[in-house]
């Protein structure tokens, strides 16, 4: 009974890999061809297309312990978008309301005060939001993470780490195009977002879900899943087709398929 959606699995996953080899071939051919072209005119100008292709499929059935790929210490900001509910000690406000010294409710310590809030605005131009990737604004749906989790639709940046299943992972990597997904610009000429630091790293509860507060570089920071690049979304999507005949999933390919199947069944309910 289990192989239908174990098969739903392998399709969706096979289709996303499939979009990031066709990227990936537009984006290394076409540079390596006119290389080639000016410095070896005979050169057929496919090292590194297979050299693509020779890293994914030598990883592909490595057995593997790790976290599936931290990324390292973030460059942007953990931000949240105006409007969005945080919960403290007098009930749940919008975090642009909230100041240096409020309480908020986190997950490994009850409340604790807030050290400082930055605000930022992301502009649109041309239709596009006008920033970098991990600044750019994503849409997680109601029930997205789970029953209820978020309790509303609510935008934070690509950057911005998800506690989901005992895991830190950034909200741009689990992106599914139905609960999960890149905000349009709509009309809208800015966003303005805002950033909740603590003492310390720490999980904040937000309309019922939970997210990281502002990690900073030098500090202590629980387990963060994320990709690095390319290869490694590729990598994560094969592990997940090839779970049909060995599950060597990392727990990052777990989360993610997972959400993504719950999130299939909230269009599908909608």
């Amino acid at each position: 009974m289990q192989r239908a959606p174990k098969i739903d699995r392998a399709r969706r996953n096979a289709l996303k890999a499939a979009g990031l080899v066709v990227g990936a071939v537009l984006t290394t051919a076409i540079p390596h061809k006119q290389a080639s072209a000016q410095s070896q005119p005979g050169s057929a100008g496919g090292d590194s297309i297979l050299d693509f292709f020779r890293d994914i499929l030598r990883d592909l059935f490595r057995h593997n312990n790790g976290s599936g790929g931290n990324s390292g210490p973030s460059k942007d900001g953990s931000c949240f978008a105006r409007g969005t509910l945080v919960r403290t000690r007098a009930g749940y406000r919008p975090v642009e309301t909230l100041a240096a010294e409020d309480e908020v409710a986190v997950r490994f310590g009850g409340f604790a005060p807030i050290k400082t809030m930055i605000g930022h605005t992301v502009n649109s131009v041309a239709g596009k939001w006008d920033t970098n990737p991990g600044n750019l604004p994503v849409v997680i749906r109601r029930g997205a993470l789970g029953e209820n989790m978020p309790s509303a639709d609510l935008c934070l940046t690509a950057q911005h780490a998800v506690y989901v299943d005992g895991f830190l992972v950034k909200a741009g990597d689990l992106i599914n195009g139905t609960s999960i997904f890149l905000k349009a610009v709509d009309g809208q000429e800015s966003l303005d977002f805002f950033n909740i630091e603590l003492e310390s790293h720490d999980i904040v509860e937000v309309q019922g879900a939970c997210f990281e507060s502002l990690y900073k570089q030098g500090t202590e920071r629980c387990a963060l899943l994320g990709f690095n690049g390319g290869r490694s979304r590729l990598r994560s999507h094969m592990r997940s087709v090839a779970s049909l005949v060995i599950d060597r999933r990392q727990p990052i390919d777990v989360i993610r398929d997972r959400l993504d199947e719950q999130g299939l069944g909230l269009a599908q309910a909608a």
